[in-house]
């Protein structure tokens, strides 16, 4: 898939829908299935479409700005097998100055059945200082557009999930 790039006045779409792959052999384990890192690398190339669609390119990295993930969740829902094909979508579900939530969906295009889903926090760094720091303002302003539109969205079900057993 081509790189898309927001641009002002460009229509948001809720949600986003930059990431498209296949499963490739080296995702597939002994079980003949995609392993559980591969859902998380697909979804992670679909955060680095996010990236892309920002203005969070080369060019921003380069000088010494980027995001790093602090916290992250999957849910696991369906098996994928090798070269199904997938798509990401991407929801940005708040952010801040310095943070962004966002929730991915990943899923299978033949089917449209979702397979997995991610919540992750992410926090903007200047690399150089190797601490936090503001969003760039033209990072900020796409961000900021994309936040605007998903923000009406429903939560999805699993955002904010809690990992436990459940004892009768």
């Amino acid at each position: 898939m081509s790189a898309v790039v927001w641009t002002p006045g460009t229509v948001v779409p809720a949600p986003l829908d930059l990431y498209t792959c296949k499963v490739e052999q080296d995702w597939v384990d002994y079980n003949g299935h995609m392993t559980e890192a591969a859902y998380l690398t697909a979804m992670g190339w679909g955060s680095d479409a996010l990236f892309t669609y920002i203005g969070d390119n080369d060019e921003y990295r380069a000088a010494g700005n980027s995001f790093y993930t602090v916290e992250t969740h999957i849910v696991y829902e369906d098996e994928a097998f090798l070269d199904q094909p997938l798509h990401c979508t991407t929801l940005v579900l708040d952010m801040d100055a310095k943070r962004m939530h966002i929730y991915h969906e990943l899923f299978n295009s033949d089917t449209g059945k979702r397979l997995s889903n991610c919540e992750q926090m992410l926090v903007h760094v200047d690399m150089k200082l190797g601490k936090s720091a503001p969003i760039l303002p033209h990072v900020a302003e796409a961000l900021t557009a994309i936040y605007e539109v998903h923000k009406h969205m429903p939560t999805p079900e699993n955002v904010g999930r809690v990992m436990k057993i459940k004892h009768e």
